[in-house]
C-alpha cells in the first residue's frame, strides 16, 4: 500500500509500519483531532469451521472534541475480511464485489449504509 494516501480531499501520512500492519494520520483538521486510516493483518482459525484463515482490517477513525466537555471521541467505521486458507481468488474476487456494490449502492431507499445508521435491519 502506498506510503501516503489521499481519499476524500483528506491525506493519510503513514506514521507507522510493521509486520501486522500501518497507520496512517490526518491533522490536517488539528494535531488533537486527527482521521486515521489503520490497516491490520492477522492469522486467525475459524472456531466453527476449523479452517485457517487470514484476517484483514481496514478502519478508519475521525477524533473530535466535545465543545461543551473538551472531551476526545471517536467516530470509526471498519472493513474486516476473513479469507479461509483455501478459498479461490475468484471467490474472494466475487465477495468482494458484492461488498463494494452494498457500499457503494447510495440510491434513495437503498442506500445500506444510511439504512443501517437509522437501525434498520
Amino acid at each position: 500500500m502506498n506510503a501516503d494516501i489521499t481519499e476524500n480531499s483528506i491525506t493519510f501520512a503513514k506514521t507507522f509500519d510493521d509486520r501486522s500492519g500501518s497507520e496512517r494520520r490526518s491533522t490536517a483538521r488539528g494535531v488533537n483531532t486527527a482521521d486515521l486510516l489503520i490497516v491490520k493483518h492477522q492469522d486467525a482459525m475459524d472456531n466453527v469451521n476449523k479452517v485457517a484463515t487470514k484476517r484483514h482490517l481496514l478502519r478508519i477513525d475521525r477524533e473530535d472534541i466535545d465543545s461543551i466537555t473538551g472531551e476526545k471521541y471517536v467516530t470509526s467505521f471498519y472493513a474486516t475480511a476473513v479469507i479461509p486458507v483455501n478459498a479461490t481468488s475468484t471467490q474472494v474476487d466475487d465477495v468482494l464485489a458484492t461488498f463494494r456494490a452494498v457500499v457503494a449502492n447510495v440510491t434513495s431507499g437503498t442506500n445500506y449504509l444510511a439504512q443501517l445508521l437509522n437501525d434498520e435491519r
